[in-house]
C-alpha cells in the first residue's frame, strides 16, 4: 500500500517531529486512498504523489522551526510561491498544514514567512481525537477517519464549490461504507435501519451509511456548535439522498 519513496519521507519527518513533540494525521487524497486500499475496496481512485499532513502546533514559530528543521535535513526544499509546501529529493510533494493553538478565534492561521498566507482550519482540531492508526508495511500510520474526511471536504467544497472532486469523494466514501463497517452497523445501529424504505434499492443501505456517518461527525462536533451549524447548513444545499440522511444522523437524538 505505503511505496518506497512515500515510506522514506515519513519517517524523515517523523524523525523531526519527535524532535518537537509534534503530533500529525493524514488528511486529503492521499488519506482517501489509504481508507480504500486499507479495506480492501475495488473503487477507482485518483491516485495522487501530493501528500497532506495535518500538524498540531502551537504558534507561528514552533511552525518555521518545524520547517527550517526538516530543510536542514537536506531532504527537503520549500517551495517558493506556496508556504506550507516542501519538496521531498526522491520526488514527493508535501503540505504542511498546521492546526490547533496555533489557529486564532475564527479558525485561521496565520503565517508571515516567506511571506503572508492565511488559512482557514475548522474540522482539523474537531477530528484530530478520532484518528485511526492503519498499519501499511512496517509503518504505522495516523489517518484521518473517513468521517472526518466528509467533514472536511464538504467544507472545501462549500468555500471552493469548483473543486466538483470534493463531491466525488464524499459519494464514494458513503457508497462503500456499509461494505466496510457492515459488522459494526448490523451490531451497534440497528434502530437506523426502520428509518429508511427497504423498497429503495438504490440508496437504502447508501442512506444507513449516510445516516450512521452523520451520527459519527455529530460526536466529533460535540464540543463545536458553531461548527455543527455550519455542517448543516452546508448539507442543505444539496438535496439528494446521501445529504438527507447525514443531516438526520446529524440530527440524531
Amino acid at each position: 500500500m505505503l511505496d518506497e519513496i512515500t515510506y522514506q519521507m515519513l519517517s524523515e519527518m517523523e524523525e523531526v517531529f519527535k524532535q518537537f513533540e509534534i503530533e500529525y494525521y493524514l488528511v486529503g487524497a492521499f488519506a482517501r486512498d489509504v481508507q480504500f486500499q486499507s479495506k480492501n475496496s475495488n473503487t477507482d481512485l485518483r491516485k495522487t504523489n501530493d501528500i497532506d499532513l495535518a500538524v498540531c502546533i502551537n504558534d507561528e514559530e514552533s511552525y518555521y522551526k518545524v520547517m527550517e528543521s526538516l530543510i536542514a535535513t537536506g531532504k527537503f526544499k520549500r517551495d517558493t510561491k506556496e508556504v506550507i509546501k516542501l519538496y521531498y529529493h526522491l520526488g514527493r510533494e508535501v503540505d504542511l498544514i498546521p492546526f490547533g493553538k496555533i489557529e486564532n478565534s475564527e479558525r485561521e492561521v496565520h503565517l508571515t514567512k516567506p511571506k503572508a498566507f492565511t488559512l482557514q482550519m475548522p474540522g482539523f482540531t474537531e477530528t484530530f481525537p478520532f484518528i485511526e492508526h492503519i498499519e501499511s508495511g512496517n509503518k504505522i500510520l495516523n489517518i484521518c477517519p473517513v468521517e472526518g474526511l466528509i467533514m472536511l471536504k464538504l467544507i472545501s467544497w462549500h468555500d471552493r464549490p469548483q473543486r466538483t472532486k470534493d463531491l466525488t469523494d464524499i459519494d464514494s466514501i458513503i457508497d462503500a461504507y456499509f461494505d466496510w463497517n457492515s459488522d459494526d452497523i448490523y451490531a451497534k445501529y440497528n434502530d437506523v435501519f426502520p428509518l429508511y424504505d427497504t423498497n429503495d434499492l438504490l440508496y437504502y443501505t447508501t442512506s444507513i451509511s449516510a445516516h450512521i456517518i452523520g451520527i459519527k461527525i455529530k460526536t466529533m462536533l460535540s464540543n463545536s456548535e458553531e461548527l455543527y451549524e455550519r455542517i448543516l447548513k452546508i448539507l442543505s444545499k444539496r438535496e439528494n439522498p446521501r445529504w438527507l440522511a447525514i443531516i438526520n444522523g446529524l440530527k440524531n437524538e
